[in-house]
């Protein structure tokens, strides 16, 4: 399955608003083969880099000030290139309500802290295949 997904020539997002999870997942990521990464601080942010550097897949935190991953993930939604885009909430809590929300705004996966590479790359390898599908 992970042949039909060339993550060298993927670009991902990280949004969080802790600079030392940015770096870990920047280089987790790296370390599963992903071509490009780039960061954002803030939901708010996340948006103006999306629009800017058009990534193919979006690694998102869920508990951000001043917008959380949620309003994120909405306004996404709302904009033409960010209908479709493959969105993977990060996070610490996946109880039912958290989970249920992100079904609303159609967010695509979800990892729970703290993050494995294994489990990060199938979920991109997943987000992407069902993206392609």
């Amino acid at each position: 399955m992970s042949a039909a997904v060339d993550l060298g020539a993927l670009k991902v997002l990280v949004i969080d608003d802790q600079e030392f999870v940015r770096t870990i997942v920047k280089k987790m990521l790296q370390q599963v083969g992903i071509g490009a990464v780039v960061e954002a601080h803030d939901g708010n942010s996340g948006l103006e880099v999306t629009e800017m550097e058009k990534p193919d897949v979006v690694i998102c935190d869920v508990q951000m000030r001043p917008m959380d991953g949620f309003g994120f993930v909405k306004l996404l939604r709302a904009l033409p290139f960010g209908k479709s885009l493959p969105v993977v909430m990060l996070t610490a809590h996946t109880d039912a309500a958290t989970v249920a929300r992100a079904k609303e705004l159609n967010v695509d996966a979800f990892l729970a802290k703290p993050v494995l590479p294994p489990a990060l790359k199938e979920k991109i390898i997943k987000v992407m295949a069902d993206a392609r599908g």
